[in-house]
């Protein structure tokens, strides 16, 4: 995961003005770096908290404030096991959090950071 633009799979799910939304399916790319935008696809729009919008959702990461991790809590969220952390990004308006392989969790956090100029 080094410079080059790369998708990956993952769980995301977002808050929105009645709480947080279920876990849904989505796609994660980072553009290349340094500056390549940070962008999320789902397929499922009412799922991640766009209730007006109709088929496939792609939007782009904008004004994000922190990237950070934390621990899995639930076994809902466990989708790659108990002991794993999920990449969470914070907004003024929203918070989204991304759940991807253990193995790939230290790198999108570290490259989200990175590309969205966001300190250590």
């Amino acid at each position: 995961m080094q410079g080059e633009q790369i998708s990956i799979d993952c769980r995301l799910r977002r808050t929105s003005a009645r709480g947080w939304g279920p876990w849904t399916d989505a796609t994660i790319t980072l553009g290349a770096a340094p500056d390549g935008c940070v962008n999320w696809h789902a397929d499922d729009p009412i799922a991640v908290g766009l209730p007006s919008t109709r088929g496939p959702v792609d939007a782009t990461f904008t004004e994000i404030d922190h990237v950070g991790t934390r621990p899995v809590r639930f076994r809902t969220e466990a989708f790659w096991g108990m002991d794993g952390q999920i990449v969470v990004l914070t907004a003024e308006r929203a918070t989204t959090e991304l759940a991807v392989r253990a193995e790939l969790t230290d790198p999108l956090l570290h490259r989200v950071k990175e590309q969205l100029r966001l300190a250590g």
